[in-house]
């Protein structure tokens, strides 16, 4: 929106109606009116900022000619003029509505607004912009103006925008006497009931020990002392005289001055001064706007404050914020809850308890046997896979034979062959010929016995009753398997082992013959009792840190144990004291890092 009656927003003078004013009861009245295009709103009066009003949407709004006459139009007759500016397309009219506007003594005018609607809905958008005058009324009956969020809107963005705190105190001490309309404005703090001055708007290097500064404390202690706000000139019903608010009137030349202390909820009181110079009209509203600016002002500098401190104040504020709450008048249970629990907690770190190292584990079978090819082959048939069982003797799978049994016919045949020439040769009496074929006939039929025994032992069979843990050829019929290549891989159902991978700090604490207990993930709520058998003398590069494989037999039997079932196994060392138990891991490593920065 555009508007030409800038200026900074007055509420502590007859000055009450401004710009944002406006546009916040314009936001309503968007909302509120479906289709509103333009907006006109023209403002005469002593409440005005600059005398006079004029606010435009959209911001850039040419052809100001015909608004300004319906507007004059409104104003004098005192009644809503209406009329059609364009016709849409679809038909529909963009009306034209002109109302009056009347806030009291402080201000009137009229407003111009464009809406694409229908002829009927004229009456209700007349009855809308009366419902809004009557909320500019209301508003400012009630608050003296503009809204607190709308005055100090810009102020405390600005803060918050700011990262560190003397930037964001700079940022609202500057904004400040622009939204208040006063001169300038100073900020203290109170450390042990003594004001101590830490700025003043538009003052880039503040002479903390110059004259003004010392009259900007002592109208600010005056303040502190009060426990109130401190104004001069004075109100009729204030007690007490403000000798040091006049004194510092008198010597600046102020047209007025007003202290306000902020007492409540803040770490350290903070105190806010605003001066008024001869230019500036000075009221009874102004103490109220004051003291509303301290109030919204004041947390949003203590949280940059805390923000922007380095961590071991903040840490100190903390820790100092918590004794306070605790020794205070209203501690005193919770005085009580922490010292029970104190109790409790040394009670516990001083006795024995039991310390157990933990370790992920998995469930191993005892034995495990493997099932190999025998020769190169094809798997031609997979009759189980990984998880199923079987017992001894039972035909897992089977790899092709045609080749072999081709080369056993050939060899049978080549066998009678041999035998035939072998007979003659004996009944011609010819012996030398007779001995090399007997010796080619050997051959023949230690090949023939080969082949024979690769026959059968293209039937793979279980070796022993168990389960298959590894090895699914059943998508894998026809792929090629070399002689010695792993292709079933089983283990016996009764017979376990448990790997335990202990991490290095703490493989020292373990011993063989030590006892602990498993927590499978598949059976929680069965703790299995074990004792650890075997400790590796070397670690297996893991990822992140080398673990050493410690092997554990169970002591309880169970039928639910599966090979390759995974858990936590936690293996008792010992007793120790339980603060050691609990903290030895953190001092361990302190002491680690301590050997390796001392030289």
């Amino acid at each position: 929106m555009a508007s030409n009656g800038g200026g900074s927003v007055a509420l502590g003078y007859d000055v009450i109606v401004s710009e944002p004013f406006i546009k916040t009861w314009f936001a309503l009245q968007r909302k509120l009116i479906t289709g509103l295009q333009v907006a006109y709103i023209d403002l005469q009066g002593a409440g005005v900022s600059g005398g006079a009003l004029l606010v435009t949407y959209p911001d850039e709004l040419e052809n100001l000619a015909d608004l300004t006459l319906a507007a004059e139009l409104a104003r004098r007759s005192g009644a809503p003029v209406t009329g059609n500016a364009a016709t849409l397309e679809e038909g529909d009219p963009v009306l034209r509505i002109a109302c009056p506007l009347s806030l009291g003594e402080h201000a009137s005018g009229a407003v111009v607004i464009e809406v694409e609607a229908p002829l009927s809905h004229q009456a209700k958008i007349i009855k809308l912009l009366k419902w809004g005058e009557a909320w500019l009324n209301l508003a400012l009956r009630q608050g003296g103006g503009v809204p607190a969020q709308v005055l100090f809107g810009s102020v405390i963005e600005a803060g918050l925008a700011q990262q560190d705190y003397q930037d964001a105190l700079t940022a609202v001490l500057a904004l400040l006497p622009e939204r208040l309309g006063c001169t300038r404005v100073g900020l203290g703090v109170a450390n042990d009931d003594r004001v101590h001055l830490l700025a003043v708007s538009e003052v880039s290097e503040l002479a903390q020990r110059g004259a003004r500064a010392k009259a900007i404390e002592r109208a600010m202690q005056e303040a502190l002392d009060a426990g109130r706000t401190r104004c001069w000139p004075q109100e009729g019903d204030e007690e007490g005289p403000a000798q040091a608010q006049r004194d510092l009137v008198e010597s600046s030349g102020l047209k007025g001055v007003c202290s306000v202390p902020i007492l409540a909820g803040l770490r350290r009181p903070l105190l806010f001064i605003f001066e008024f110079a001869e230019g500036a009209l000075w009221s009874a509203r102004a103490r109220g706007v004051c003291e509303e600016a301290a109030r919204v002002v004041a947390p949003l500098l203590e949280l940059r404050q805390e923000r922007s401190a380095p961590w071991p104040r903040r840490l100190a504020g903390l820790l100092d914020e918590g004794l306070r709450q605790i020794m205070g008048p209203k501690g005193r249970v919770r005085r009580v809850l922490i010292g029970l629990a104190a109790l409790t907690i040394g009670v516990l770190a001083m006795g024995w308890g039991d310390y157990r190292v933990s370790a992920p584990a998995v469930v191993e079978g005892a034995v495990q046997r493997a099932v190999v090819a025998p020769f190169d082959g094809y798997i031609e048939q997979a009759v189980v896979r990984a998880g199923q069982k079987v017992e001894k003797g039972d035909l897992l799978a089977r790899l092709d034979d045609r080749d072999l049994r081709g080369e056993h016919r050939r060899l049978d045949a080549e066998e009678g062959e041999l035998a035939e020439q072998h007979r003659q040769a004996v009944a011609l009496l010819d012996h030398g010929k007779a001995k090399v074929i007997e010796a080619q006939l050997a051959q023949t039929r230690a090949r023939l016995t080969l082949i024979e025994d690769q026959l059968v032992r293209t039937e793979l069979r279980a070796p022993l009753d168990g389960l298959v843990i590894s090895g699914d050829w059943s998508r894998s019929l026809g792929v090629p398997v070399s002689r010695g290549e792993l292709v079933f891989e089983i283990a016996p159902l009764e017979a376990y082992r448990v790997a335990i991978q202990v991490s290095d700090r703490e493989i020292a604490s373990l011993a063989a013959g030590q006892a602990g207990e498993l927590i499978l993930s598949a059976l929680p709520r069965r703790p299995v009792r074990l004792s650890v058998t075997d400790i590796a003398t070397l670690a297996v590069e893991e990822p992140g840190e080398p673990v050493f494989r410690v092997e554990a037999e169970l002591v309880d039997e169970t039928t639910e144990l599966r090979p390759g079932m995974e858990g936590v196994a936690k293996v008792t060392v010992g007793e120790r004291r339980r603060w050691w138990i609990w903290t030895h891991a953190l001092t361990d490593w302190l002491r680690l890092q301590l050997w390796r920065w001392l030289p």
